[in-house]
């Protein structure tokens, strides 16, 4: 029996992968992993989902390279999304804070229990808590998440159905992924943004920055309220209108000036390729 090889993942393999390896990991992995200390079983969780990805792509024999992309990207690209992605992570918490307005006045709160732990975990007790928060918050979720939805599953997406497609899919799965209905909205914006840099920049750096810078930014929001009473950011009460005006406009300024920037590396247009490859078979 024969296949038509695919030197990317179809949806299939994809959906398959995705619906196995995330339940796994909400729902078994860290459950498991309980009694370590949490920075520890939330750093193992996030370099398993990377590492069913690495597995996929040496069984299928694919390039980790082009289905990460792992492209170069230009410096003022970069330059430009520090700052587009720090405003973007107040939006987001603005947007975050806006939808569980909406769940209250439909009387469909969040679990206490899951608000409380979202914020305990953030919540540094010591200087000794400083770098693991960092790695296992700040820094590993950025760079394996977005390795696996907007590398290995945006690329997959965008190479059989068109980028449209891709940024749909890939911004669905990752908020389904943190299987919490409540931020879903918030996931899936969040989501949107950080493909469509990579869609602009045909380079996964971009992404991995704006996720960490996110991530960070709400730890320290999170910590500064919790220590110093201060919310400057928006953790848990909306920020003033002012601010909340200029990140807009630094986020729209950051998404023309990023428009107006060539990739380094041309993309890869899914249905060209696709028909290069057509006449390929793998056995299986």
């Amino acid at each position: 029996m024969t296949e038509l090889f695919s030197p990317y993942p179809r949806l299939r393999q994809l959906l398959v992968l995705s619906l196995l390896v995330l339940p796994i990991m909400q729902l078994a992995l860290l459950p498991l992993l309980g009694d370590l200390p949490a920075y520890l079983s939330l750093a193992i969780a996030e370099l398993f989902l990377l590492s069913v990805a690495c597995l996929a792509i040496v069984r299928r024999r694919w390039s980790a390279e082009d289905l990460f992309l792992l492209n170069a990207t230009r410096g003022k690209a970069i330059l430009i999304v520090i700052p587009t992605a720090m405003v973007a992570a107040i939006l987001a918490g603005e947007t975050d804070l806006l939808v569980a307005h909406g769940w209250q006045w439909l009387e469909w709160d969040a679990p206490l229990a899951l608000r409380r732990s979202s914020l305990e975990i953030q919540t540094l007790t010591g200087t000794s808590d400083i770098l693991p928060a960092i790695l296992a918050i700040g820094l590993l979720p950025a760079i394996c998440e977005e390795l696996f939805f907007r590398g290995f599953v945006y690329t997959g997406l965008r190479y059989h159905y068109g980028s449209r497609a891709a940024l749909v899919g890939s911004s669905l799965l990752f908020a389904v992924a943190h299987l919490n209905p409540w931020q879903l909205p918030t996931f899936f914006l969040l989501g949107l943004f950080l493909g469509w840099l990579v869609h602009r920049t045909h380079s996964i750096y971009p992404a991995i920055i704006a996720h960490a810078l996110n991530n960070l930014l709400s730890l320290c929001a999170v910590n500064v309220r919790a220590h110093f009473g201060v919310d400057p950011l928006g953790a848990l009460e909306p920020v003033p209108d002012q601010l909340l005006v200029g990140c807009l406009f630094v986020f729209v300024v950051g998404l023309l000036l990023l428009r107006r920037i060539r990739p380094i590396m041309p993309a890869l247009s899914p249905f060209a390729a696709a028909s290069r490859h057509s006449s390929l078979v793998r056995p299986i």
